[in-house]
């Protein structure tokens, strides 16, 4: 995607104080872009210091359209009327202080206290403009600032990609997986995201198309990156290569950002396979997010975590299969489909489908059995048609407990929102809210980007809600 966030810079003092003595806007402005070229935004400074109004209604027509998020520095003690243009670039707005250089005897910036001053107008003189705010403190070089702000470009990157991006939905979704239809339209306002359909026939259609020397070369690059195979039908490997190049096909030729395509059940009566294996090297060698079984905000919610985290790698979306309360840890699950990036030093394995097919003579291929190496990760979900967000950091660990068989692992130490929850409450948490059952997981700690996300776009939080032997009118 092409799509980059557009940061404003503008530096705000009166004459009696001495931001420009000390060069304040002049030095911010070269240690900012620095910071900012370690990510893919376009930086927009203006090119002078503001001292009067006149100064920030020329600033208000330079950054007319331009911006997506203006960094407000107060350089030094500033007026309020300085302020009123400013607030009609943009409705997302970061009010940053410097501290004063000199300790003792007069001051000279009072930077901190024309920060106060900016938020208490915008949150109470300006609240009929709804912008949301962050403060920064510190020179743009140190830890405090650099730490701070890298959350916030991380979180509006991610947001603007988002307002942009485009689901392919393919075959809609499994049936009976009605808790996961969802309303386009309604997540078209709220997240900016739009959601295109073709069908598994088309996908067929497609996969069948493809020369066989480009798929027997493929599928030799996917039996070596196994440990082991053990599928029944070595023709498996062949169709399932074809649902890979098909869907990498669909994306490109519509410009889609990320996929949710059914992988039951008209998967296997038009095409007799299952088609783990495609979405997981979709994942693994191409960094592309694919949902199964037509999951869109599934697939939103992989694609929230890849641009969020800027990874090569996808993220991957699992099941809460079961917790142990002793361990304190919920085991996170899928049928087969996570990428291989995933797995501990066993390796990932293509075997048949655990499941489809079971009690029966057929079996379908092909599918990844793992288990996931120790690690930090995100999890995260937008749900309700993109109106709420559940954000979850927690570790991965050897359990002495393998899972089930599939692609799992076992996940402590969890925190929702960042505050310490454990895997009894929150699974009643998930439970009473009526949360959609699939969970996007992303290899890192970015849950500070997540909740900073949801407060841009103004998502809800779930919040807590600990397990009682009774119920509560307030859990409905």
């Amino acid at each position: 995607m092409t799509v980059k966030l557009n940061i404003g810079y503008v530096a705000t003092a009166i004459a009696p104080y001495y931001s420009n003595e000390y060069k304040v806007r002049e030095k911010s402005e070269i240690a900012l872009k620095k910071l900012l070229s370690n990510f893919d935004v376009n930086f927009i400074p203006f090119h002078k210091t503001i001292f009067s109004k006149k100064d920030s209604e020329e600033a208000e027509q330079f950054f007319k359209n331009k911006i997506d998020f203006l960094l407000l520095q107060t350089s030094s003690c500033s007026a309020g009327e300085q302020l009123y243009p400013l607030c009609n670039i943009t409705d997302k707005i970061g009010v940053w202080a410097v501290p004063d250089i000199e300790t003792e005897g007069d001051v000279k910036l009072h930077s901190l206290v024309s920060t106060s001053h900016y938020l208490a107008m915008i949150k109470k003189v300006l609240s009929d403009k709804d912008i949301t705010t962050k403060w920064f403190y510190n020179y743009a070089d140190t830890d405090e600032f650099i730490n701070k702000f890298s959350v916030t470009i991380r979180s509006l990157v991610a947001l603007k990609k988002m307002k942009h991006a485009k689901i392919g939905l393919v075959g809609g979704i499994s049936p009976g997986f009605d808790n996961m239809k969802v309303d386009q339209s309604i997540i078209k306002k709220n997240i900016g995201l739009s959601v295109e359909e073709s069908t598994i026939k088309e996908l067929v259609k497609i996969a069948d198309s493809f020369d066989q020397k480009i798929i027997d070369s493929e599928v030799i690059k996917i039996k070596s990156a196994a440990t082991s195979i053990s599928v029944s039908n070595d023709d498996s490997f062949n169709k399932v290569t074809r649902i890979y190049f098909a869907l990498k096909k669909m994306k490109e030729d519509n410009n889609w950002d990320s996929m949710a395509v059914q992988c039951w059940s008209q998967m296997q009566e038009l095409y007799g396979v299952a088609p783990c294996m495609a979405y997981g090297w979709l994942g693994s060698e191409d960094g592309i997010a694919v949902s199964c079984e037509g999951d869109v905000q599934g697939s939103m919610s992989m694609l929230l975590l890849n641009y969020i985290s800027n990874a090569e790698k996808s993220s991957t979306l699992l099941d809460l299969a079961t917790f142990d309360k002793e361990a304190d840890a919920v085991q996170m699950w899928h049928c087969g489909v996570s990428p291989r990036h995933f797995s501990n030093e066993d390796g990932i394995k293509w075997v048949d489908h655990t499941t489809l097919g079971r009690k029966t003579d057929k079996k379908y291929g092909v599918a990844g059995d793992q288990v996931f190496a120790p690690q930090e990760t995100t999890t995260t979900y937008i749900s309700n048609n993109a109106e709420r967000i559940l954000v979850l950091n927690s570790s991965i660990f050897e359990h002495t407990n393998k899972g089930f068989d599939g692609t799992r692992g076992w996940f402590r130490n969890i925190h929702l929102n960042r505050k310490k929850i454990t895997s009894e409450n929150l699974v009643n948490t998930l439970n009473m809210v009526g949360h959609e059952h699939h969970y996007a997981v992303g290899q890192g700690d970015y849950s500070k980007e997540l909740i900073e996300f949801a407060a841009w776009n103004k998502l809800k939080l779930i919040k807590e809600i600990p397990l009682v032997d009774y119920l509560s009118p307030l859990d409905n």
